[in-house]
């Protein structure tokens, strides 16, 4: 027992000292390497997302990379809608496959940014800013079907393009009523799609208001913004830059509605499709207009038919309220209109509900009562 004793004490010793051993002779910890600086570009780049989650990802040309804009404002002095123009320059040199690759683009698609050439109007800020309202308007299955089947010539307009492929397309019943009846109220149209940038605008320069492609229309909209305007937003903008779990990360390419109003106040968007918004609060959701229905069923008295024919009328009615409720009350634009969003709609509707109300009692609440609606 006692030879036991002495051998484990031996075996305790000899793991102590060569334990304390090893601590003495280890090398000390390595201090990380100093991070490099990252070049402009890379400090303002969004990392891609995986391709499957881009429908476009296909049809993708040049470097379709997403800009942080936050970070982008911030760092050069810019406007939002300046910002996203960077973005837009960018990836228009990188198709055209100009000299110098990505940081070379980067810097002419920030000195064009900042000498104000925008895609959309080289006067749009200065104009947006004076208006009391900016409706802005999505186009497919909002102001216009291309998906449709020849209904006896139903269509608008006819486009074919380099592969030979034809494109009928129709607009919505009423769109000139509605933006004639929008700017008389001192309001201001805008066209946003998130549709690819080159067929968008073939498909508008085919359409004319009193001979004049719609585009160069300025008496009727203000600007057009396609595809190369959607943007990503990091979790880390806003609210989420002090504290990451009050941000708003978006991930599906959106249409953000501060490049007309970066208060939000004075906008709102028409659009039938909510997963490429991510302003509820400002977001009219529009019923796709399905061409088809319409053209086999404007004659016979089809309700669906008939409610497509009536459908933008009933949008600007309700910009007409607003504006008046404005006008005696006071407050904001978004303010008055917000009954008839997104998120404005669910608190009416939940108004109604809960305590029968009707519908105008319900709205007058949810006006009264604006800074509850929330996104």
């Amino acid at each position: 027992m006692f030879h036991a004793q002495r051998l484990a004490a031996s075996r305790l010793a000899f793991a102590l000292t060569f334990a304390l051993a090893g601590c003495a002779t280890a090398p000390a910890p390595l201090e990380p390497p100093a991070r490099a600086a990252a070049a402009p570009l890379a400090d303002v780049t969004l990392p891609p997302l995986p391709d499957w989650t881009d429908r476009y990802a296909g049809s993708n040309d040049g470097d379709m990379r997403f800009f942080e804009i936050g970070a982008l404002m911030e760092r050069y002095g810019l406007t939002r809608l300046a910002a996203v123009e960077v973005q837009n320059h960018y990836r228009d040199l990188s198709r055209a496959g100009a000299e110098g690759g990505a940081e070379a683009w980067f810097s002419e698609a920030l000195r064009r940014a900042r000498a104000g050439d925008l895609e959309c109007g080289r006067d749009v800020e200065a104009r947006l800013a004076k208006a009391p309202f900016i409706v802005v308007f999505d186009l497919d299955e909002t102001l216009w079907d291309q998906h449709i089947e020849r209904f006896g010539g139903c269509h608008d307009v006819a486009l074919t393009d380099a592969s030979g492929k034809t494109r009928h397309i129709q607009r919505t019943p009423g769109w000139r009523e509605a933006f004639e009846r929008i700017r008389a109220l001192g309001g201001e149209v805008v066209l946003f799609s998130a549709n690819l940038d080159d067929p968008t605008w073939a498909a508008l320069n085919a359409w004319t208001v009193d001979g004049i492609p719609l585009p160069a229309h300025d008496a009727t909209i203000a600007a057009v913004l396609t595809n190369s305007y959607l943007v990503r937003q990091s979790k880390h903008e806003g609210p989420g830059r002090a504290n990451p779990r009050r941000g708003h990360p978006v991930l599906e390419a959106s249409k953000d509605l501060r490049l007309f109003d970066e208060a939000l106040d004075r906008v709102i968007i028409v659009d039938d499709n909510p997963t490429r918004l991510f302003q509820p609060r400002n977001t009219r959701w529009y019923p796709a207009f399905d061409a088809d229905a319409w053209c086999a069923g404007r004659d016979a008295g089809d309700p669906v038919a008939t409610a497509h024919g009536v459908a933008l009328a009933r949008v600007v009615d309700e910009v007409e309220d607003a504006v008046r409720w404005q006008g005696e009350h006071g407050g904001t634009f978004a303010d008055a209109y917000v009954p008839f969003t997104i998120a404005g709609r669910e608190r009416v509707r939940f108004l109604m509900a809960g305590d029968g109300w009707s519908e105008g009692d319900a709205v007058k609440y949810v006006r009264e009562h604006a800074a509850d609606v929330t996104d």
